[in-house]
């Protein structure tokens, strides 16, 4: 898994480098502090800290419908609490209300991830 995040991370850079020109590829270089050569440690770092981003106690404070936009599919709208949909998670996660309950559910229904 570990080295289909990295050809993928490289593959961004690559891309990025031929549509913005060589000034994107040596500023990439420069703010990874690598050379070309060096292996891209911290580049897969940071692609798997990016696909662990949709935790939803990790975003305690993000807005449940920007939540949802971003890391929930659109059917779990369906079933979602609309009282809710501008309250953060962290609101929803500690509000004992039983329409709180089920969107705290949701968010963390397996069935929903993008």
């Amino acid at each position: 898994m570990r080295h289909t995040i990295a050809r993928v991370a490289a593959t961004v850079v690559v891309t990025i480098s031929a549509l913005v020109g060589s000034q994107a590829g040596a500023m990439a270089t420069a703010t990874t502090g690598q050379s070309a050569g060096e292996p891209r440690h911290s580049t897969t770092t940071a692609v798997v800290i990016a696909a662990d981003a949709c935790v939803a106690n990790e975003n305690l404070g993000e807005i449940a419908t920007n939540f949802i936009s971003r890391c929930r599919m659109g059917s779990i709208r369906r079933e979602f609490p609309g009282q809710h949909y501008g309250d953060t998670l962290e609101y929803i996660k500690g509000c004992g209300e039983r329409s709180c309950k089920t969107a705290w559910k949701l968010l963390n229904d397996n069935r929903f991830k993008k």
